[in-house]
């Protein structure tokens, strides 16, 4: 199962007039790697930008991670001004280098997670712009699939699309 946003925080940051918006995807094989890639490359598209593989960057999916991601995030030469995270693990490590580094979300730099891991996306200060992933819908999905295929024995993939709708806070 592929699952990516049909519209989502990506195009509110172009929406609010972001430009350079750097993505700290997962060094993960997974299919939530490449389907974020190509959501961020799809919502540029969209708003008009140019893609700039320099402004992907890959990370542990985990807090270290983002704290890594944002130093080199911050060693960019070009201006950037937003940041969309694989994870809110990742955009939890993110806040603490841009806090060190005396950078002010949402003032200086916009940041968007992925998950709404409520436990971290509500607490961060400012609270965290994120992208729910629908766990009920997803295991509802899944189980109805797996019904579908055992009363035809059909083996055939299939990709289904989940919408992951936006669930917007203040670091944007």
């Amino acid at each position: 199962m592929w699952h990516r946003p049909r519209s989502g925080s990506g195009t509110r940051l172009i929406a609010r007039g972001h430009r350079r918006i750097a993505f700290i995807n997962s060094t993960e094989s997974a299919p939530s790697t490449a389907g974020r890639l190509h959501g961020y490359k799809e919502a540029l598209k969209k708003g008009g930008i140019r893609f700039d593989p320099k402004l992907v960057l890959k990370s542990f999916p985990e807090q270290e991670g983002g704290y890594l991601a944002a130093g080199r995030i911050l060693s960019l030469k070009d201006v950037r001004t937003a940041v969309f995270c694989y994870n809110d693990r990742v955009a939890m490590g993110l806040y603490d280098r841009l806090k060190e580094a005396g950078i002010k979300i949402p003032d200086d730099m916009a940041v968007v997670g992925f998950d709404d891991q409520e436990v971290i996306a509500a607490h961060l200060r400012p609270a965290l712009t994120t992208i729910a992933l629908p766990h009920y819908d997803l295991g509802a999905l899944g189980v109805r699939r797996l019904l579908d295929r055992a009363g035809t024995g059909s083996t055939a993939p299939g990709v289904q699309r989940v919408f992951c709708p936006p669930v917007v806070r203040d670091s944007t």
